[in-house]
């Protein structure tokens, strides 16, 4: 009934990626710092940019996006029969043939000639995974915006703020995943977190409200 292919497997990835990347939930903190030296005072409001992620957001993104792949085989073994029954009703194959020549001749045909792919069925698949990405990811941007504006951060700023808060966790994640290798590499000489050059959990920014 499935007919996976290797492109499937980058197809299933960016999926997850994407999905997993709308459940990120954004964390604002922020940090007022006093330095006095008379006569003058130093003050500043540093604003710290980080998410939450837990194991369940990975499971439900592989869940939706396993799903979603579900569907695009099945409308691809759909296609695939709805092939044949046209084939067979235009009359292609020629009666004369031997059996073994009907055989070849069919699996040429639907080969070189597909139907049309049944998009309302795909549809009904993704669904699930179409939806909570879109309403995750509005729901997060929503609540990460409603917050950051009150420290005067225009609308451009906030969305490239958000997109760095993605980079850092692809970029954190592919560290963590490659600490085993640098531990390997360095014996044990290095601590983990410095052979890895694992980066920070959270994005600084200066907002120069207090000056």
């Amino acid at each position: 009934m499935f007919n996976p292919k290797i492109q499937d497997i980058g197809y299933f990835v960016l999926l997850t990626s994407l999905h997993l990347g709308s459940n990120l939930q954004p964390v604002i903190e922020a940090n007022a710092n006093f330095k006095s030296v008379y006569p003058s005072v130093d003050r500043n409001l540093t604003l710290q940019l980080g998410y939450k992620y837990n194991h369940w957001m990975l499971v439900k993104a592989i869940m939706y996006s396993l799903l979603t792949m579900i569907g695009v085989w099945y409308c691809r073994h759909l296609q695939f029969i709805k092939t044949g029954v046209s084939v067979e009703r235009k009359g292609i194959l020629k009666t004369k043939a031997t059996a073994a020549e009907q055989v070849r001749n069919n699996w040429i045909s639907k080969q070189t000639k597909e139907g049309p792919f049944p998009g309302n069925v795909l549809l009904l698949f993704s669904l699930p995974w179409i939806l909570t990405f879109v309403a995750s990811g509005l729901i997060n941007y929503i609540r990460f915006y409603m917050v950051i504006q009150h420290f005067c951060i225009s609308n451009w700023r906030a969305i490239q703020l958000y997109g760095e808060l993605q980079w850092l966790f692809w970029h954190r994640s592919a560290s963590v995943a490659l600490i085993p290798y640098w531990s390997q590499i360095f014996n044990g000489g290095v601590s983990l977190e410095k052979a890895s050059h694992l980066p920070g959990n959270f994005i600084s920014i200066e907002t120069h409200l207090l000056d």
